[in-house]
């Protein structure tokens, strides 16, 4: 019996430290303020992009097209480590929106066509942003856009997009 109950609590101790060593890590809202470890329940505070034009959000198809001349992408929907679209097309002169479902993520460019100046959100890539943030940008360069969320890159959570002349 003892050895069934040792078995028990040795499992039982696995599972909550799998658990808790999940995603929890540090979040920062700004470059400035020191990192913190935090609860998924605690207020995250979120850094608002003043210099990105109007959000402008669209409808899209199954295959993530928009159907007018923009797109709206969900990073982190419902707690997940992804986008949402992953991938999409929109014609040169679009606006993208990235509107945060989940705290502690950014968007970071990888690979962007020669003549674009687009990077991501604002920071390096220690500075996320929480739930309700969101950020866009209009891109004018044709060609194909890969990106990513820094913190999350290792566990997939990548997008990419091509825009096409018009």
């Amino acid at each position: 019996m003892k050895g069934n109950r040792r078995h028990f609590i040795a499992a039982l101790t696995a599972g909550v430290t799998g658990t808790l060593a999940g995603c929890g890590g540090t979040e920062s809202a700004t470059p400035s303020e020191a990192s913190t470890e935090t609860d998924t329940d605690s207020p995250v505070e979120t850094q608002t992009d003043t210099d990105s034009p109007m959000e402008t959000e669209t409808e899209t198809d199954a295959t993530g097209t928009p159907d007018s001349a923009g797109q709206t992408v969900v990073v982190a929907p419902d707690g997940s480590l992804r986008f949402s679209p992953e991938s999409f097309t929109v014609p040169a002169g679009s606006t993208v929106t990235w509107e945060w479902g989940g705290n502690g993520h950014n968007v970071k460019a990888e690979t962007t066509p020669s003549g674009s100046d687009w990077s991501g959100t604002p920071g390096d890539g220690s500075t996320t942003y929480g739930s309700g943030h969101t950020y866009s940008h209009t891109f004018e360069t044709a060609g194909e856009y890969e990106y990513y969320c820094a913190p999350h890159q290792s566990v997939g959570m990548t997008g990419s997009f091509t825009v096409t002349e018009q």
